[in-house]
């Protein structure tokens, strides 16, 4: 009989990322049956996985009940949390984390495998809500009875933009923040990707027992990732350092100061911490499969980059 792993955030980057890379190994599915958790099993991206041979079930991380339900009989659990920009972000993200940990160890499962950060004010005293409530959750899970920037980000928030004030001729792109040109942090593709570091975990648990996997392809500042935009796109690209009051200022209110104290975190101490560079080369020597370069994530999603 095969081990039942049990994805959250199945029709998200990450989980979606899991169950493909499962779906795909010839191995891995034979070794392990997929139940998918999303708050709609009759939504589409749902169905487009009940196609594929995944079991599908909702689920609310809020409601005990549902959640118990869905979790029997699993032997493996990965979990990852939403983060909201809100008064309540590390308590709730908290809470449903917590919840999710204590109904897999209900059911019985071997192993949970959960989405983490570093935690920032704990051990370094500098304080990220979206990633110390992380922290915080993997420390709950740590004492239960049991055996990242994203690529995508070029697409959505930090999409390059047109300088203002330009006339005729070709236009000029900027990304804009106020972090140094040069400060390394790490990208991962994680809609394709993030699959291939749990799929090292799933054929090996035992190996990665209290192991955490700091996820990237490698590092890039946004000096580098102006110029490969613009030598992959042929749409002249820059970085615009502003001040960070500015920058803030284009935010929702509830994003302002916990996206300003994580990007702080990212230019010092670094991502992972002190240590980000020699957790990412571990990390990446882990993972099943050959990583997407931010080079080939371009030369994908240019059209989406530039549409016109």
């Amino acid at each position: 009989m095969s081990k039942l792993l049990v994805v959250f955030g199945a029709t998200g980057q990450q989980g979606g990322s899991v169950i493909d890379f499962v779906l795909n190994d010839s191995d891995l599915s034979k070794e392990y049956s997929l139940r998918a958790i999303t708050r709609d099993a009759t939504k589409p991206a749902g169905q487009a996985l009940q196609k594929r041979g995944v079991e599908v079930v909702s689920a609310d991380i809020d409601d005990s009940q549902s959640l118990n339900a869905a979790l029997a009989k699993a032997h493996t659990v990965f979990i990852v949390t939403t983060t909201v920009y809100d008064e309540h972000l590390k308590s709730r993200e908290f809470r449903q984390g917590k919840a999710a940990a204590d109904a897999s160890v209900a059911a019985g499962a071997k192993y949970l495998i959960f989405s983490t950060s570093p935690a920032c004010e704990h051990l370094w005293g500098h304080p990220v809500d979206s990633f110390d409530s992380k922290a915080e959750i993997e420390r709950y899970i740590r004492e239960l009875p049991v055996a990242r920037m994203f690529m995508q980000n070029f697409l959505t928030n930090q999409i390059p933009r047109p300088i203002p004030g330009q006339e005729g001729g070709e236009l000029t792109y900027a990304i804009a923040n106020f972090i140094s040109p040069d400060a390394p942090f790490p990208l991962i593709e994680a809609a394709k990707d993030s699959g291939k570091y749990i799929a090292a975990i799933l054929t090996a648990p035992d190996k990665y027992v209290d192991s955490i996997l700091s996820a990237a392809t490698g590092f890039y500042s946004y000096r580098e990732a102006a110029e490969i935009i613009t030598r992959i796109t042929g749409r002249k690209t820059i970085y615009a350092q502003i001040p960070q009051e500015q920058w803030t200022s284009y935010l929702p209110p509830n994003y302002q100061r916990p996206m300003g104290a994580m990007m702080c975190w990212i230019e010092k101490p670094g991502y992972y911490g002190p240590q980000s560079k020699e957790l990412v080369e571990w990390t990446v020597k882990q993972a099943r499969g050959k990583l997407t370069s931010l080079e080939e994530f371009v030369e994908e999603h240019a059209k989406e980059m530039f549409p016109q």
